[in-house]
């Protein structure tokens, strides 16, 4: 009896360690492959599906490798958050320069220069059952 207590417990262990295991594994095969799309400079600011055998085809990948990545469908999606356009501001700030009747054109004309813009987006990458997303800047 108490062997075969001692028997079910180390057999609800090894269950548990090997569900754990496999988990974790999937997890790290997700964050390699979240790693990949997060390095390629190709992705990341639009919508798009591909398969992740398409990020290694400029590297020398082992053939079963790249069979295993061209089964894995990625699809990214991109929200904006926000976006700061910085001619706006430098209109504002040209305008209350010149509602204050201050006389430094150097200021106002540097400002009125500024032709760029801020934008923040989401970047969410879905890998079969799990997905990762991110912040992304876009400084234009």
């Amino acid at each position: 009896m108490i062997i075969s207590v001692v028997i079910a417990a180390l057999l609800q262990l090894f269950a548990t360690n090997s569900h754990t295991f496999t988990s974790v594994h999937q997890k790290i095969l997700h964050t390699n492959m979240t790693s990949l799309l997060l390095g390629s400079e190709l992705y990341g600011l639009e919508d798009k599906k591909l398969d992740v055998a398409e990020l290694v085809k400029d590297f020398n990948v082992d053939d079963d490798l790249r069979r295993t990545l061209k089964s894995k469908k990625v699809e990214i999606i991109y929200t904006e958050v926000t976006s700061l356009n910085f001619d706006d501001a430098a209109e504002s700030l040209a305008e209350a320069e010149e509602s204050q009747g201050d006389n430094d054109e150097g200021l106002v004309t540097q400002s009125g220069e500024v032709t760029n813009s801020l934008e923040i987006g989401r970047t969410t990458f879905k890998v079969d059952d799990q997905s990762s997303a991110f912040l992304r800047v876009k400084f234009q």
